[in-house]
């Protein structure tokens, strides 16, 4: 089979949020209008919320911001010709990527993301739990290696202290304890993991005992693993909400990395969003597969390009930070390998 070719669009999440990204597309009606939108379901000048340095701490502000920039950024360029073979989104920016392809509506997600944000107070706060970055060579197999020998030593602490829960988990706590997970495998040469402040502390006795980096993520929540369970079950009745239509392009999804067009699979993958790790580097290879001959990151500064170009290095990546970018041309003939579900 064949499938068309031409660029990916890719839509970044908490990494690349920054007060005031959505400015320069403002210039443009398209996303001037989509910005005007969000304005009467937020009910105030988004924009001049965003700005706002005040406003930079919070999280509803955050994530509304890069979410809504990804999809008037992508309407921008779709408006001036761009036809992408596939999207995806990191993080948060999934919730972008199903707006932008027509799998759900922009006034449903807005409000579903100020929620989301809202309850993210009820994770471990960043003092007890959080993300830190695995960087260099075989990253992912360090990370996992972490992973198992913090578990090991956990499961080993609480059964000599006679501290142990029924189902054989270690439970996150007030004192900075909880499960160690891989939240994130990003590229070749990144993986995030998650987990309690403890648990962080000896990841990365492992980590630079084989050579790598462990670099913490300030400030953000411990997403993508069981520490967030409580916040998942509080947003289901919102995810169980949405009205879901069949995308115009295919969507690569956080949890299985793998492109589709059918509403059921991206409703499924979106209920394990929060406590599934990302799987960004089999999203890249998936984008590949959906035919990309290019990849557009929507956004302030460059975060997932990078990502994309560690699996795919000869794969032209660009930054779309305000209308004026270049928009790449489809590219016809076979895709790169196989066919997209649908």
């Amino acid at each position: 089979m064949t499938a068309a070719r031409g660029p990916a669009v890719v839509l970044p999440g908490e990494d690349g949020s920054r007060p005031g990204m959505v400015d320069p597309w403002l210039a443009d009606p398209v996303a001037a209008a989509t910005v005007t939108e969000v304005d009467a379901v937020v009910g105030r000048d988004v924009a001049a919320w965003w700005r706002d340095p005040a406003t930079a701490p919070d999280p509803v502000a955050a994530h509304l911001e890069v979410v809504v920039t990804g999809v008037a950024g992508y309407r921008s360029l779709t408006a001036r010709g761009l036809h992408p073979v596939a999207v995806a989104g990191h993080g948060v920016g999934e919730f972008a990527a199903l707006v932008a392809a027509g799998a759900l509506q922009l006034d449903q997600v807005v409000e579903l993301v100020h929620w989301r944000a809202e309850l993210l107070c009820l994770a471990p706060r960043p003092s007890c739990a959080g993300l830190a970055a695995v960087l260099g060579p075989g990253a992912e197999a360090v990370a996992r290696a972490a992973v198992a020998q913090v578990d090991g030593d956990t499961h080993g602490d609480t059964h000599a202290n006679g501290d142990t829960h029924g189902d054989g988990d270690t439970h996150g706590d007030g004192d900075g304890h909880g499960r160690l997970c891989v939240a994130a495998v990003d590229a070749p040469q990144r993986t995030v993991l998650a987990g309690g402040r403890t648990e962080l502390a000896r990841a990365a006795e492992v980590v630079h005992a084989a050579g790598l980096e462990l670099v913490r993520l300030p400030g953000r929540a411990p997403c993508h693993g069981p520490l967030m369970a409580s916040v998942a079950a509080h947003l289901a009745t919102a995810l169980a909400d949405l009205d879901w239509s069949a995308p115009l392009v295919p969507v690569v999804p956080n949890a299985d990395g793998e492109a589709t067009r059918d509403p059921g699979r991206l409703r499924a993958a979106l209920r394990r969003h929060l406590t599934a790790p990302v799987l960004w580097e089999a999203t890249s290879r998936s984008l590949a597969d959906a035919g990309a001959t290019s990849v557009v990151e929507i956004g302030a500064v460059p975060v997932l390009g990078p990502l994309v170009a560690q699996v795919h290095p000869h794969l032209p990546v660009s930054l779309a930070s305000g209308p004026g970018a270049p928009v790449p041309t489809d590219v016809p003939g076979p895709a790169l390998a196989g066919s997209v579900p649908t």
